[in-house]
């Protein structure tokens, strides 16, 4: 029933898009129909490659059009007028026309520095930039197909870590600039679309994208004040342009599969062996007796040889995308509208994702007057599976009953490995509900007017809304043998209903004012204030035993309801912003700026903070020594910067106390003697501590940088250093409770300080060889992070992770922050081998433990003669020290090539994949266990459950590997067909590709997959989550 609901929606959603897809094309084309076309192509002279993007403008009128991506374009025009051709960093040319089909090589201007750069409340020529700023364009990413922005970005920006560190459809990765910015708050980057800045990531369809802007450095994000500290992303989408109308759709359909190795689990011969052998030689309880005499006399009733795998994993699972944008407008209006369909179904059982989007942009300019208004719509379906499925998978043991029950034999079901919830789970993941649905909508209003020259007062105000909904149902199940005895405890059904609804307003009030004195000195002024507010509600409600599996509704029974009203959280930030831009011929660049910020998650005393920038850059290749090189090193720029960014992404009330209702009080006593009971009263306990002193998280950041460009600025070449100091960053520290509050109640406090020191490399070619056009781009990052201080404890606290391996009762926890090394760094339990002499017996207990032959042996680190937290040491952590990335472009005779590939080094992970296995008695390698029979293995003996016994426990070295990986993140082969025949079926681009992602990887790392992400305190801990996807794919582009 679900299913039909979904696909319903998903017709009717695709019905909406054909709509306004036909609807639009068919206004646009009559409004033009009586208007002759020249159609044309511009090249460039110095490689031949098409150069999309050029301005095309009748001379003496106002007709004008834009080429696209393969350098194409058409305009109204008559035989005997002239075109005008330009384009940033090429010599501008005019053009007779002489016929309806005209072609047109640009030469390089050597000022390919020239193009536009978006920055904070501005822009400027890439020439002028003087911070550390990245770009990627629209062609850069539209090869991947994906529903995140995120994916799309992983390996083309130096120094901008991204992992993906889950397969469930919709997830986004996470992104990291220039290493981890806090040890407790947010580390994602501030995203900007189109100048208006969002609260989150803002889930935008990379198809509605036309650049992105990284900004990586303190100077550049300074601006940004409290916000910048992870660095900024700005985000341009399609804007129209002066012109014809131009049409652009895309599809593309695909399959996905699994592409790693699970990890190695018995069969169901191995599994009896390895408990009778368990049960007769190291007479560990393992089965109770009566069990073992049932497998001692039937065998052939444990053969099923079940694997959980086989019911949950679906692969061939659909991918579509689909997009089209519509552009175009006159001098005055120019418009773009893009709308788009995805649809992404997962390879494990009941999950999915859909996502419906429409954007549409409108410039309108009016002598001094420019007015934009950027208006989007996306609405969200998920399903999802339940997180930890894999890991309980590897938990259930084979030689139990078929799950679905048509396997003949009866199973025995014991506490090892609790197979019974093993089955409970994977049954959730078949009958179990819980989908969300989303609904986030952006406004965005901007008027510029420029007042007198050089003057121009900009008001920007935006308006976004999200509206979730999420729903879950479990439904009553109880399992039984063939003979009725319960193969599992029945489990209740119940019903959840969770309502979000955000509300965010924002308002620029800023002037720029620019002018130039003897055509020598260069001024740009920029001040202003802004001000955002973030309001947040929630509400949930529950009941439970409904009447039937059936009726999965909140008013499907009476019993037991639930409703609590949720969180209601209000946020604000006011600033006030200046900056001071100074270029002196445009050699020698000076940029300043100051932000002053007041948040509302600080006490009054903390609430406002000042945050300074300042840049210096010089243009070397301008100065008149550098022209006998100027050949060979076209362009040479040499930067310098600091900057002073601030933190807040933390808990809106972190400097307050917090208590949280609906607690139960036991008061009275149980006296039979008296006949007084206990009376259970509600009430309320304290769940954070109040701290007035709390105060901004500061970040201080310096950077180096120089551009090198080759031979006409084929070859270029960006090297930086920079050094990040984090200072003051908070921590929710637990108290006693004998404090007063709850078992986990915190304080939070301004504990320690990092650094992040690193260096980013990034250099691309393009060319041609004959008919063969290439291009290419490899970028090298490497960011070394550190704590400084942690104050307290000896510098020295374990994070608050629940550990590597779930119910080991609290022996898995791994990471820690710590004086000298990562944040989230891994201090392990070191090992050696396994007991297997008096001696070493001796030896070992003699440190206070009670060990047996074939245990594993624990080491005395720090020499006090006996095993303790102590006795942890560091073992590396999950951050990789290097990255590379290598995107490969081809273009022959209508063919293209093109892919990326993308490696991380120097990092570990954690096999939480493997310790459960080892710690559940299910890994392969446990029928090779020490026993008296076997005494050679270094395999410890399996003595029950790890959170009962130490010898496979989360916290040591036994599950550490290497996690370096090389990636193929995607290699895309495409036709275009040529300009004749695509003119004939009336289109300017037909091109047809196939497309695959992620088909390759070459890692040691024996885990299902290496790119482990997880938030500071869970990076490199592999804890068996969604599993990552290959995909391939056939696509279509069309332009008309």
């Amino acid at each position: 029933m679900r299913l039909n609901k979904r696909q319903k929606r998903v017709k009717s959603l695709a019905k909406l898009w054909l709509f306004t897809f036909i609807f639009s094309v068919s206004f646009c084309a009559n409004a033009q129909s009586q208007k002759t076309t020249i159609n044309g192509t511009v090249t460039n002279a110095g490689d031949g490659l098409p150069i999309p993007g050029v301005a095309v403008i009748v001379k003496g009128s106002s007709t004008g059009a834009v080429s696209d991506f393969d350098g194409n374009f058409t305009i109204d025009a008559k035989i005997g007028d002239v075109l005008s051709f330009s384009y940033l960093g090429m010599e501008d040319k005019d053009v007779k026309i002489v016929s309806n089909q005209i072609s047109v090589s640009m030469s390089s201007s050597l000022e390919d520095l020239d193009e536009v750069i978006v920055i904070g409340y501005g822009q400027v020529k890439k020439k002028e930039v003087t911070g550390a700023v990245s770009s990627v364009k629209a062609e850069d990413i539209e090869q991947i197909v994906t529903s995140d922005l995120g994916t799309a970005l992983q390996g083309q920006l130096a120094g901008v870590n991204v992992i993906s560190s889950s397969g469930q459809p919709g997830a986004q990765a996470e992104i990291l600039i220039r290493g981890i910015t806090t040890i407790s708050g947010s580390n994602s980057p501030l995203y900007v679309v189109d100048g208006l800045i969002q609260e989150r990531d803002p889930g935008i369809s990379p198809n509605e994208i036309e650049s992105i802007d990284v900004l990586k450095d303190a100077a550049s994000t300074a601006i940004y004040g409290t916000r910048g500290a992870a660095g900024v992303i700005l985000i341009t989408t399609k804007q129209g342009k002066a012109g014809s109308l131009s049409v652009r759709a895309s599809a593309s359909y695909g399959i996905k599969r699994l592409n790693g190795e699970t990890t190695r689990l018995m069969n169901a011969n191995q599994q009896t062996y390895f408990e009778l052998s368990g049960a007769r030689t190291s007479q560990t309880n393992v089965r109770p007796d009566d069990e073992i005499d049932i497998i001692r006399l039937s065998p052939n009733k444990l053969q099923n040889d079940t694997d959980l795998f086989d019911y949950i994993v679906i692969d061939d699972q659909p991918v579509q995308d689909y997009s089209v944008n519509i552009s175009g407008g006159t001098d005055d209006i120019t418009y773009s509208v893009t709308t788009g369909l995805f649809s992404n179904k997962g390879t494990l059982v009941n999950s999915s994702f859909d996502r419906f989007n429409i954007r549409a942009n409108t410039t309108y300019k009016h002598k001094k007057l420019e007015v934009r208004a950027n208006v989007s719509v996306i609405s969200e379906e998920r399903e999802f599976t339940p997180g930890v499925l894999v890991g309980q998978i590897i938990r259930y043991q084979p030689n139990r009953q078929d799950l679905l029950g048509v396997g003949p034999d009866e199973a025995i079901i014991t506490p090892i490995g609790d197979d019974s919830n093993r089955v409970n789970w994977v049954l959730e993941s078949f009958e179990n509900e819980r989908t969300r649905e989303d609904v986030r909508t952006q406004t965005n209003l901007s008027l510029n007017y420029d007042l007198i020259k050089g003057l121009r007062l900009t008001t920007r105000f935006g308006f976004s809304t999200t509206n979730q909904f999420e729903h879950r149902f479990n439904p009553f199940r109880q399992f039984f043998s063939p003979d009725g005895r319960d193969l599992s405890p029945a489990t209740s059904s119940s019903v959840r209903n969770d309502a979000l609804k955000r509300k965010n307003y924002s308002l620029d009030l800023y002037a720029t004012y620019n002018f130039n004195i003897d055509n020598t000195h260069d001024f740009t002024f920029t001040g202003g204030m802004t001000f955002e507010d973030y309001h947040t509600e929630r509400f949930s409600a529950s009941r439970s035993n409904v009447l039937s599996n059936s009726i999965r509704v909140l008013n499907g029974t009476s019993e037991n309801p639930n409703v609590g009203s949720g969180p209601d959280f209000r946020h604000r930030i006011q600033g006030v912003i200046g900056r001071i831009q100074y270029g002196y011929k445009g050699k020698y660049l000076l940029s300043s700026s100051v932000r002053r910020d007041a948040s509302s998650r600080f006490g009054i005393e903390n609430r406002s903070n000042l945050f300074p920038s300042i840049a210096f850059a010089w243009n070397i290749s301008d100065e008149p020594f550098w022209n006998s090189i100027s050949n060979t090193i076209s362009s040479a720029k040499f930067r310098a910067t600091y900057g002073e960014v601030g933190n807040e992404s933390f808990s809106d009330y972190a400097y307050d106390a917090t208590i949280t209702p609906n607690i139960d009080y036991v008061f009275g006593t149980n006296n039979i003697n008296t006949g007084s009971t206990d009376v259970l009263v509600n009430g309320a306990i304290q769940t954070g501590f109040a701290n007035s002193d709390v105060k901004w998280e500061t970040s201080i950041q310096t950077n180096l940088g120089i551009d090198l460009g080759f031979f006409k600025n084929k070859l270029t070449l960006t090297a930086e250093y920079y050094d990040k100091t984090n200072r003051d960053m908070l921590f929710p520290i637990v108290t006693p409770s004998s404090a007063g509050g709850s078992g986990r109640a915190t304080r939070t406090l301004n504990i320690g300080n990092m650094t992040n020191k690193g260096i980013e490399v990034s250099a691309g070619y393009r060319g041609n060889i004959g008919g063969l056009k290439f291009r290419m781009n490899g970028i090298f990052s490497t960011n070394k992070n550190e704590i400084t201080r942690i104050e307290g404890n000896g510098g020295f606290i374990l994070t608050n992770d629940n550990g590597l391996v779930s119910q080991d009762g609290g022996f898995s926890t791994i990471t820690a922050l710590a004086e000298g090394y990562e944040a989230g760094a891994f201090f392990l339990y070191t090992t050696n081998g396994v007991i297997n002499t008096q001696e070493e017996l001796d030896a070992y207990n003699a440190l206070g433990e009670q060990a047996k032959f074939g245990d594993l042996i624990y080491e005395d680190n720090n020499n006090d003669g006996r095993i303790s937290e102590a006795d942890r040491v560091y073992k590396g952590s999950g951050l990789p020290e290097y990255e590379i990335g290598y995107n490969l472009n081809l273009d022959y005779k209508g063919f293209d090539l093109s892919m990326n590939w993308y490696a991380a080094l120097g990092h570990e992970i954690m096999n939480g994949s493997k310790a459960s296995a080892f710690a559940f008695g299910r890994h392969e390698d446990l029928v090779y266990q020490w026993s008296e029979v076997n005494s050679s293995s270094n395999i410890p003996t399996f003595r029950g459950i790890s959170k009962n016994h130490p010898n496979y426990r989360g916290y040591t070295d036994l599950w550490l590997e290497k996690g370096d990986y090389l990636r193929l993140r995607q290699v895309t082969l495409g036709y275009s067909l040529s300009k004749k025949l695509t003119e004939r079926i009336g289109l300017t681009r037909f091109r047809l590709y196939v497309s695959a992602q992620n088909p390759l990887t070459f890692t040691n790392y024996t885990g299902y997959d290496p790119e482990v992400g997880g938030g500071i305190s869970a990076r490199g801990l592999d804890k068996g989550n969604y599993p990552i996807t290959s995909q391939y794919l056939l696509g279509l582009n069309l332009n008309f």
